[in-house]
């Protein structure tokens, strides 16, 4: 009975675990139009309220008290074929909308403080059970997962001449997470498993941004790492079949790695800017998340299986974007960014795939003395992942082709008092 359970929590904890990463396959780390438009090409230009999350010394060049509202949209279109098993499925169209909400002011000519609200990630996927019912024994079960990262980022900014600015934010972040799949605790059985989990969790942002002349900038940005806990309810209905309660109160934690990242800004022009990224994430810190339970049959049962290996690698971001002002007030934007993939084939799934993404951004810009408008639209596109049989691991990843292409349309709207 003890190694039944063992096998069926241990298969849970994979299943669970895979839906409760913040990989890079649904995950835009990012916030406004502009910068959207420019590739994410900005911690070395960092010059609108966007820097609170880019590179926090750029607020040093806001003159005047502002309050910005910025709204993005993830339009995430997902495939997976596996002809093995007369699989050729797509995920359901959804919406995902990623907020934003800040207002600085300049105290004086060399501070600038403020605070932005924003969700620097959010996604998710959700696909028609009857489309996979031939992995479940032809019965159709949920697939589905939504997650969110909500951020308080009270900021401050200062100037210590015209050439270098320095600042600095705490982020007070919000995770969510919800999520519903079948498992399969013994051969031949399926029932459904879903997760609701939220947590919060505390790190911080440094930003150095350095102007040694008018046409040339370039900025530095470290981004702390910090441990993050996810606590809730996970439902597993045949629980009951083992003597045990069918929902207990999960507790999943995981190391959230630092972000480095480094930039230039050239104006070749007075129209023309031109920026360049190179941004890492230490995601191999990522090792592995433990879970627990409050649940003594639960704990008890998960022994060696209460970790989950994710045999992640640190990756690269590779940005690149331009600015051309047409007139005083329009300004047009393009960009260009490569995402790595941080993990395996063992942990590809569809509910949270992993890709390695290119991107291509545009967008426009308009201004004037009391507001600025920008738009963006982004389209990035995963390269297809062969998971094969042979490489199939039960409740961590899927066997078969992964395919994965999102549009990102974004706006936001800033009123200068």
């Amino acid at each position: 009975m003890k190694t039944c359970m063992r096998l069926f929590l241990a298969v849970v904890l994979a299943a669970g675990l895979t839906m409760g990463l913040f990989a890079n396959g649904l995950n835009l780390n990012g916030t406004g139009a502009k910068s959207d438009a420019m590739g994410g090409a900005f911690v070395g230009l960092a010059n609108d309220f966007s820097a609170a999350y880019w590179n926090p010394a750029g607020l040093a060049q806001i003159a005047k008290a502002s309050f910005s509202l910025y709204g993005a949209d993830i339009l995430p279109t997902g495939t997976y074929v596996f002809s093995g098993a007369g699989v050729d499925a797509k995920s359901t169209p959804k919406h995902y909308l990623i907020p934003g909400l800040g207002y600085f002011q300049p105290l004086g000519k060399k501070f600038v403080v403020g605070v932005y609200v924003y969700a620097p990630s959010g996604a998710g996927s959700t696909y028609d059970g009857a489309d996979l019912a031939n992995l479940t024994k032809f019965t159709p079960y949920d697939w589905n997962s939504k997650l969110g990262i909500f951020t308080i980022s009270p900021a401050i900014a200062y100037k210590i001449s015209d050439k270098v600015l320095i600042g600095a934010t705490v982020d007070i972040n919000y995770g969510m997470l919800k999520m519903a799949q079948p498992i399969q605790p013994a051969p031949g059985l399926f029932t459904q498993y879903s997760e609701d989990l939220k947590g919060w969790a505390v790190n911080g942002t440094l930003g150095l941004l350095v102007k040694p002349v008018k046409q040339f900038s370039f900025g530095v940005t470290y981004k702390l790492p910090f441990t993050a806990k996810l606590k809730g309810d996970v439902t597993i209905p045949a629980a009951a079949g083992f003597g045990l309660p069918t929902t207990d109160t999960g507790t999943r934690t995981a190391k959230w790695p630092m972000w480095l990242a480094g930039g230039i800004a050239v104006k070749p022009t007075d129209k023309l800017t031109i920026t360049a990224d190179v941004q890492y994430t230490n995601w191999k810190e990522l090792d592995s998340i433990p879970v627990s339970f409050t649940n003594p049959g639960w704990q008890a049962a998960l022994a060696p299986e209460a970790a989950y290996n994710l045999a992640w690698k640190d990756t690269f971001q590779y940005r690149i974007g331009a600015e051309y002002w047409i007139s005083n007030s329009f300004a047009l934007r393009a960009g260009y960014y490569i995402d790595e993939n941080p993990g395996p084939i063992e942990s590809q799934n569809i509910l949270l795939p992993e890709f390695k993404y290119n991107w291509f951004t545009a967008g426009f810009g308009y201004k004037s003395d009391k507001f600025v408008i920008d738009a963006a639209i982004q389209y990035g596109v995963g390269g297809d992942i062969t998971v094969p049989l042979s490489s199939y691991i039960p409740g961590q990843n899927m066997p078969g082709v992964h395919g994965m292409s999102m549009w990102v349309p974004s706006l936001n709207f800033t009123y200068k008092f």
